[in-house]
């Protein structure tokens, strides 16, 4: 019998905003930003590189850099400028929030004054900015989870998250080892995980969309008959890779044995939506 769908409300609005920080965060940091994001994980939650979870490294990626990008600081440096209001009101929407209108400020009132942060207009302006974030702080979880599974179709971004992760878990490998001998081999590397979680498995087989992610050879239908596609790490164990669900794609066997532990080869192909074959009997 198969088991029900849980179906998850996603805010796109928010996430894609934090979707391009992380990126612009992750592409232009020399390393200091990464080295602090680097000492948590290695000391507080190691054990996602280890053994695949739900909520993955990404996901606590995510969380660093939001941390550290609020919502009153937008609003400063885009001057209060009413499109930074109009996103974030649509934001609440996503979640049937509705904003009540006594605290609502005169837009137009402070657009022909300015912004003075002393008259009553725009002191109502900062409180109201103040109240969109402890709504926004409220939503968190949802917008990081969001901003997860937009992230988790940017398979260059992935390879190359994991590439630097690699490195850093190289340099720590024997700290690592001493702190988790079970998870740690001689070497340094990762071990490899013994079995993947089915929902691991579908997940990945869904996401790349049932297709070899190198040669783009359909590998549909090969769940369902217990048949497993090769699960394959982005970033090899044997180069420091771990075993997060955001390091893992599908691949056909004869891929597989070709990439092996040699390379981190990955694909930014994907198929679009309209572009997704009927059936045989079907009539357009």
């Amino acid at each position: 019998m198969m088991r029900h769908v849980v179906h998850e409300r996603f805010s796109y609005s928010d996430s894609i905003i934090l979707v391009n920080a992380v990126i612009q965060t992750f592409y232009t940091d020399n390393y200091s930003e990464f080295d602090i994001f680097w000492e948590t994980a290695r000391d507080q939650f190691a054990y996602k590189l280890f053994k695949s979870n739900r909520e993955t490294i990404i996901h606590e990626y995510l969380w660093f850099v939001s941390d550290n990008t609020s919502v009153e600081e937008e609003f400063r440096i885009s001057g209060y400028g009413e499109e930074m209001f109009v996103f974030y009101e649509n934001t609440l929407k996503d979640f049937n929030v509705k904003i009540p209108a006594k605290i609502i400020p005169n837009f137009d009132y402070i657009n022909k004054h300015g912004f003075c942060e002393e008259c009553k207009s725009c002191k109502k302006l900062i409180n109201y900015v103040d109240w969109i974030a402890s709504k926004i702080e409220e939503f968190k979880p949802n917008i990081i989870h969001s901003a997860f599974h937009i992230l988790m179709l940017n398979k260059h971004f992935l390879r190359d998250f994991h590439e630097k992760l690699a490195e850093y878990l190289e340099r720590d490998k024997d700290i690592l080892l001493e702190l988790y001998p079970e998870f740690i081999a001689e070497t340094g590397k990762i071990k490899r995980m013994s079995f993947w979680p089915v929902w691991l498995k579908r997940g990945v087989f869904f996401r790349d969309k049932g297709v070899c992610t190198i040669c783009r050879n359909p590998l549909s239908g090969d769940l369902f008959l217990g048949i497993d596609p090769d699960i394959d790490h982005i970033v090899p164990l044997d180069r420091f890779g771990n075993n997060d669900p955001s390091n893992l794609q599908i691949l056909c066997n004869k891929c597989n044995n070709k990439k092996r532990n040699y390379s981190s080869e990955t694909s930014s192909y994907d198929i679009p939506y309209w572009n997704i074959p009927l059936p045989n009997n079907y009539e357009d």
